[in-house]
């Protein structure tokens, strides 16, 4: 049996943010990859022959934990990003609209996009979604576990938001990033989102991937971890935490792999909310982690396509409410320069499409498409569908309460990723973060 001071299970965001920040504090460490890449939910790899990446992923410019990582590691995120500050609106109804989405870089188009884009809001539903926008921050601010007893879209009832506010932007808004529609997505978790942004609002952007993302951001960062000192083991799935539950306190050992078993004094599991209940199942008696271990979760599928032409004109993130294109867009201009043509789809409601086969959603999704404007059926070369069953813990209402705080009371035990209790819910911003702290607590013990 090999010893070390401290494993983390999981290397996406919140698993190499741990462990770069030990391994720059000369702490030993070992991270543990279940998967051939680096980045879990941030990665990207070769499948049957045709580059896919874990999903459809955009950075906000208004966050500091990644950037901070990124500096950390020696890069820039202008390295690693594409900056498009945009953001376009397609509906079955024939609407388009293309607003800008950063009030620095973008303005014209930021502050005046909405008012000349009156088939998509008129200006009496941007002033519905004012009382809506102030009392939900108001509230997430005095008592968000209150404000999670409503859904988004009843909240928007209560105060009035018009029809036409909720369908072309809190839908998009809600699908596109999180694959739910307004009726089973948390105010709490809307607004959880927007609070965190507000202190950099005016540095708001959206960024696509210069490249994959194991590639262009998963990778540097083991390296990193390595040039520290740091050990980083792709292709070693963790089959089991080892803990000593007979102990007065009780307290982690190490973890066993299908290589054998690594002693360890600390532990720091970073994997995805699925993973995360699975490796801490022999905890399911002990009253602090039974509502973590039985919360439920929310999946998230993505279908890729490769075309023998670009499916838009422009690479900018598209939402298309109305339909199952919960967010898409081209990348062939920036992720995947390789190809002709490559369109992205996020999928919302993505439950329904669990089971189906590739051919079966990739044929949802053209139909769809074809009622916002989208000819893929003539261009399409070939496909590919990627399944997270446990993306994310639960969004609906109900169950912010699940989250669990990066200190447990196992010694030695610690958690990290965007589920855990954090400022910046969900994201990659939350990843980064869970992993700093799940670093501050391992530097207190």
């Amino acid at each position: 049996m090999s010893e070390v001071e401290t494993v983390v299970v999981g290397a996406g965001l919140a698993g190499l943010t741990c462990a770069l920040q030990l391994a720059g504090h000369r702490r030993e460490v070992l991270l543990l990859e279940a998967r051939d890449v680096a980045g879990g939910r941030t990665s990207s790899w070769e499948e049957r022959g045709m580059p896919v990446d874990s999903g459809l992923h955009r950075v906000l410019g208004c966050g500091t934990e990644l950037p901070r990582l990124l500096r950390r590691a020696g890069m820039s995120l202008d390295e690693v990003v594409y900056w498009e500050d945009e953001l376009e609106f397609r509906t079955p109804g024939g609407t388009r609209a293309v607003l800008g989405a950063s009030p620095l870089y973008n303005p014209l188009r930021t502050l005046l996009g909405p008012l000349v884009s009156w088939d998509l809001l008129a200006p009496w539903d941007l002033a519905s979604l004012v009382p809506f926008l102030t009392a939900g921050v108001a509230r997430y601010l005095a008592d968000p576990d209150g404000l999670d007893r409503f859904s988004l879209s009843a909240f928007a009832r209560r105060w009035r938001v018009t029809d036409t506010a909720v369908g072309n932007l809190l839908v998009p808004a809600s699908a596109g990033v999180f694959f739910l529609p307004p009726s089973r997505y948390s105010a709490a978790n809307f607004f959880g989102l927007l609070v965190p942004a507000l202190p950099g609002i005016h540095r708001t952007r959206v960024g696509a991937f210069r490249g994959g993302m194991t590639e262009v951001l998963a990778d540097p960062l083991v390296a990193a971890i390595r040039a520290r000192g740091g050990e980083v083991r792709t292709g070693t799935e963790v089959l089991g935490v080892r803990m000593d539950l007979g102990a007065a306190a009780p307290e982690v050992t190490g973890v066993d792999t299908a290589a054998g078993t690594v002693g360890a004094r600390h532990v720091v599991v970073a994997t995805d909310p699925g993973n995360a209940q699975r490796l801490l199942a022999p905890l399911a008696r002990h009253p602090w982690f039974r509502r973590l271990l039985s919360a439920p979760t929310t999946p998230a599928v993505t279908v890729q396509f490769e075309l023998d032409r670009p499916a838009l004109p422009v690479d900018r993130t598209t939402f298309g409410p109305g339909t199952v294109l919960a967010a898409f867009s081209e990348q062939s201009r920036t992720t995947f320069p390789h190809a002709e043509g490559r369109l992205s789809v996020i999928l919302e409601e993505p439950e329904r499409f669990l089971a189906a086969s590739e051919d079966e959603i990739a044929k949802t999704v053209i139909a769809d498409a074809a009622r916002i404007g989208l000819d893929l059926d003539r261009h399409l070369l070939r496909h590919r569908v990627v399944r997270y069953p446990h993306d994310f813990l639960s969004l609906e209402p109900g169950h912010l309460a699940d989250r669990p705080s990066q200190h447990t009371p196992v010694r030695g035990l610690v958690l990290a990723g965007d589920y855990t209790r954090q400022r910046w819910l969900s994201t990659m911003e939350g990843a980064v973060l869970s992993g700093e702290l799940a670093f501050q607590e391992l530097e207190q013990t």
